[in-house]
Order: C-alpha cells, then structure tokens, then sequence
C-alpha cells in the first residue's frame, strides 16, 4: 500500500470543518500509507455570495497546501456552473458547463497526471472525467456514487456528461444496492461498498450535554424534512429535540434547539446520550437507497442509538423505526416505539473507513453487482 499515489475529486474541501464520508476516506487512505491529494472542484466569486461551506478559503484557493498529512487544493475559477439550470437560459448553463470542464487548472491536470488511483465523486465533479482520464490515460479511474444526481437536485448536464464519458471510468462503486441499477448500461463493473464510520473517533466521547431527561437529536441538512420535526415537537412536548447543522424550523417550538454546524468530534456527545437519532429525510420516489447509504443511520447504529427514520431508509435494520412522511399519527408511533425499545445487537456489522479504503484498493478481487 505504502507509495500509492490518490486523488480524491470532490465539491468538499478537506480543510472545513463540515466532515462528510470523502474525508474520512482521505484519513483512511493517509493512516494506510498513502501519497492523498485532496482536490475541491465547484468554486468561484460566485460562490462568496452563497452558502457555499467553503468561503472562508477563498483566500487560500488555487494553492496546495498540506493538513493532517493531506494535500489539499480549491480550484477556484473565474465561473462556475450551478444549479438546475436557468429555465429558458438553459443552453447559456450548458455552455458554462462545456467552458468550465475545460478551463484552466493546470494543478487538477499535474495532480491526476502523477496518481495511480483516481476517486471521483458524485455531483458536480462528475462532469470532470473525461478531462482526468486524459490526463491520466493509465491511471484506474472510480465513480464513488455517495448519492445519485437526480437525488441531490445536480443539473441535468452532469449526467448527460458523465455518460458521454463512462468509457473512461473503471470502475463504479454505489454505498447503496439500489443505486446499481442505474448504471446498468455503462458498460463497467458495479461495486457495492457501504459506507463506514471512523471508529476511533468513537472514543473518549465526553459527558451529555443534555439538562433534560428525554432528548432526541439528529445531523445533517441532506433532504431534510422540517415538517417531520415540527410534528414530533407538537407530538411529545416532554422531548427535547436537538438540530445540528440542519435548515432552520419555522414557529421555533419550545422543545427544539438549532445548534447550526459544528465540527464532527463535537456532534457525538449529543448523539452517544440522546434516546434515539431521528434521520427525518423528505420523500422521494429515487431515495430508497438511503436505507444502505444513510450516513447519519450508520452513526446511530454504531453507538447503539434506536433510530426513526421514514419507511423507505429502514431497510432490513432492525433498529430503525420507520414512519410515513406527511403522516402525524405513524410518526407519533415510530417515536414512541424508538423511545420505548432497547437497542438490540443482532444488527449487522458497520464497517470503518479503514474496511472501506481497503475494499477501494482491492476492487479486481471483489465480485460486482454488476459486471461490464
């Protein structure tokens, strides 16, 4: 393992405080040896005047620097593409997308020209294959699908692109089942991989942070559903609910507090003493797959945390206790069943990230869900 040179291809940057399942990659493949170079894509002027994560590096973009043993780098350009297009201005977004893919970077051309193993993201950096395979014609290039495109809302353009351009991916792997079938027709194999969770930061967690006796929390903005909360709140007055890092709660119930972000380490007190993890995401009809690839599902899991989560994202786990969204009456139920039961260890195994990058470096033994 020791040599291996890795470029990991995302909208995240390694340095924020906002962790997510490619930085605990990059950590694994680093404890493992590994040359990481760590490379955020998606970024301009344009973004000082979002809620873009990474504005406070805006500084500090279009240079390498080196955190944690990581190399890390934000490409920022003149323009970037964004959003699901702009109605009738729709051809103007695709050809920012078309001039974007090939504007100048010559670090993201060097970085992927000097790796072996290529990790690309899903979302936006998708749109960039076909550019890193030319630069890299021997390098083995991965799709890491975290979530599909039509889910996170990515423009229409990406996925036009990204098939254009699957003859120069090697391999795709999916953190969930359900996503396999939808690269059937790209003509590589299709990995399942689930996510993991950096076990020793699991360690010496701290003292509750909690005052009151009956407390549920949860953390995340992904497809987060509010009204879900605000009925649990109006449900069980005597629960205190605690938001970190989700969007705001309109009528702020008595019973809820919004933390906003904060860095990863800090979140698991809040969990390890809460009585259940809620993961309220919103409906969608393509969003099954968050039953193997829910993040947070997995954080609950690992510190024996009963769940409530909506029918679609409990999956074969026998912890979570499903609700339907919209529905007052089921998620007074799944609540009251997630405060009222114990967490039961026939659950399956939860892998770390270590397991994960291991599985990655080892992907011509692993048998596909999908061959080419």
């Amino acid at each position: 393992m020791s040599g291996r040179k890795i470029l990991l291809i995302s909208r995240h940057d390694y340095r924020t405080g906002w962790r997510a399942g490619r930085h605990f990659l990059a950590d694994a493949f680093r404890a493992l040896d590994a040359s990481v170079q760590f490379f955020s894509v998606g970024f301009s002027a344009l973004s000082m005047l979002s809620d873009d994560h990474r504005k406070s590096l805006f500084a500090s973009a279009n240079e390498w620097q080196e955190v944690d043993g990581i190399n890390c780098y934000l490409w920022r350009s003149p323009l970037h593409p964004f959003g699901r297009g702009l109605g009738k201005f729709e051809n103007l977004t695709n050809a920012l997308f078309r001039w974007w893919i090939h504007s100048g970077s010559s670090a993201l051309d060097e970085a992927a020209g000097g790796a072996d193993l290529i990790i690309v993201e899903s979302g936006i950096s998708a749109a960039l294959i076909g550019r890193v395979r030319k630069s890299a014609p021997d390098a083995k290039i991965i799709y890491f699908v975290a979530d599909l495109l039509d889910t996170i809302g990515a423009h229409a353009f990406i996925a036009d692109q990204l098939y254009k351009d699957r003859h120069a991916i090697d391999r795709i792997v999916v953190v969930a089942r359900a996503m396999a079938p939808h690269f059937r027709d790209f003509g590589c194999p299709v990995h399942f991989i689930p996510h993991g969770v950096s076990k020793h930061d699991f360690d010496g967690i701290g003292a509750s942070p909690y005052e009151t006796p009956r407390n549920i929390a949860t953390v995340g903005s992904m497809l987060f559903d509010a009204s879900c909360v605000t009925i649990a709140a109006s449900a069980f007055p005597d629960v205190q609910f605690h938001l970190i890092g989700t969007p705001g709660i309109e009528g702020n119930p008595d019973n809820v507090i919004e933390y906003g972000r904060m860095p990863f380490r800090d979140t698991l007190p809040y969990l390890k003493h809460a009585d259940a993890g809620i993961a309220p995401y919103r409906f969608r009809s393509d969003a099954a797959y968050l039953a193997d690839s829910s993040l947070k599902l997995m954080q609950y899991e690992y510190l024996r945390l009963p769940a409530i989560c909506p029918d679609f994202a409990v999956g074969d786990k026998i912890n979570r206790h499903g609700y339907k969204p919209g529905e007052p009456d089921s998620i007074a139920r799944a609540i009251q069943a997630a405060l009222g039961s114990s967490f039961s260890d026939e659950a399956s195994e939860v892998l770390d990230w270590k397991d994960v990058a291991n599985r990655l470096l080892a992907l011509d033994q692993d048998q596909p869900l999908i061959n080419s």
